[in-house]
């Protein structure tokens, strides 16, 4: 017998006698209190959520993988860089990172070389152009900064004092 439908058999183990008090007391209208009147609440409700959720669980199958954790934990995260735990990181995969790549006395033809010179060309230029943007945006916060009444000294940004 698998867990799914020994957790499944507990909860309707569960569930019986749950709803017979909860039920029971109900009917009878007996509840001398605003305490037992709850407690009777409570059972009969969650005695009715065992026991669907135990029939759900003995007459599916586990198709979303939540429960079947020990069968799912053998290959998790072999493929994840220590970068990646974060929610925000993009899943890379270290097959891609750790790709060899040629290098230029082990390039055959005179294409590859010449190939190879393009993309490195391509990024360059688009280094630069971060280079530049960033460069750009540090004079307007530099800017920003003085009219606020802030001033540079020694390379580090301090508050004029009043006198």
């Amino acid at each position: 017998m698998n867990k799914r439908k020994k957790q499944s058999l507990i909860l309707l183990i569960i569930s019986v006698p749950m709803m017979w008090w909860g039920l029971s007391n109900i009917f009878s209208e007996t509840p001398s209190s605003n305490i037992l009147a709850i407690m009777i609440s409570i059972s009969a409700t969650f005695g009715g959520l065992f026991a669907i959720s135990g029939l759900v669980m003995l007459v599916t199958k586990n198709s979303l993988g939540i429960w079947d954790i020990d069968d799912k934990e053998k290959g998790r995260g072999e493929n994840l860089l220590a970068s990646q735990t974060k929610v925000e990181d993009p899943p890379i995969q270290k097959e891609i990172i750790n790709q060899p790549t040629k290098k230029v006395n082990e390039m055959a033809t005179s294409v590859e070389m010449m190939q190879r010179e393009k993309e490195l060309e391509a990024r360059r230029k688009e280094l630069e152009g971060l280079l530049e943007e960033v460069r750009h945006e540090e004079t307007e916060l530099e800017q920003a900064l003085q009219t606020k009444g802030w001033i540079k000294k020694d390379g580090e940004w301090k508050v004029p004092q009043s006198k």
